[in-house]
């Protein structure tokens, strides 16, 4: 088991620290309801890294799996703020889809604000996350 938070998972992973193939795994061993939770706080940590038309598509450009899955077409059909709220009303069977495709988003745009706005100045907690250690994700 491991002892870290939804939001440390999603920085961890964002941040490359954990694979987005763990990452996925985790995600659906969780029950539907603490599926749709963490759809829920990703969806909020995407709102709040401001990701431009640009980065929406270079992160479904990026995609490894299938690009018809409802999230990535969402997604591309619809301006961000419209696909995410589609994307929250989605069936259970489409949360892991909608997980990577959130993840994949949320990954490009804290990744240029991180890079490009904080520039290792920032004091925001998810931006300054410690080296992870391996016990802690076993």
């Amino acid at each position: 088991m491991n002892s870290l938070t939804p939001n440390a998972i999603i920085n961890y992973t964002v941040q490359q620290q954990l694979s987005t193939t763990w990452a996925h795994q985790w995600f659906i061993g969780l029950s539907v309801e603490e599926q749709k939770s963490t759809l829920v706080l990703l969806d909020l940590f995407v709102q709040q890294s401001h990701p431009t038309p640009t980065m929406v598509h270079m992160a479904l450009a990026a995609q490894p799996s299938t690009p018809f899955t409802t999230p990535l077409a969402l997604l591309k059909a619809h301006p961000l703020k419209v696909a995410l709220t589609k994307i929250l009303t989605l069936p259970t069977p489409e949360y892991p889809n909608a997980f990577k495709a959130l993840l994949a988003v949320f990954s490009i745009a804290d990744t240029y604000r991180r890079t490009y706005l904080c520039q290792g100045q920032c004091t925001h907690d998810w931006h300054n996350l410690p080296p992870l250690l391996p016990q802690t994700v076993q």
